[in-house]
Parts: structure tokens; sequence; C-alpha cells
């Protein structure tokens, strides 16, 4: 990693979260989540998506 990057991800580090970055894109947006979208995938999902068993 270059040391450009390194500073770039330090900056980054502790200004927002990746679930804050989507609310914040969400309201810019108008975007509202429904129930089901609030609701994380079942375990099995993720394992056919990776191609594990």
């Amino acid at each position: 990693m270059t040391i450009s990057n390194e500073k770039a991800l330090e900056r980054r580090h502790g200004r927002e979260t990746p679930l804050e970055t989507a609310a914040r894109l969400r309201a810019k947006f108008g975007i509202e989540l429904s129930k089901q979208a609030r609701k994380p995938l079942p375990r099995p999902v993720y394992d056919e998506l990776s191609g594990e068993d």
C-alpha cells in the first residue's frame, strides 16, 4: 500500500461506519427500507453465495 493510500484510510477511519453511510445515502435519496429489507439474510443464503455448503 502506498503512503497516500494509508493516509486516506487514516482520514476515513472513525468518520462514518458503513451502516451510517448507507443510512445517510438512503436519507439523501429518500429511500426507505421495508421491514423485510431490515432483516439480515439467513446463513444459507451467504453460504450459497460463497459456494460453501
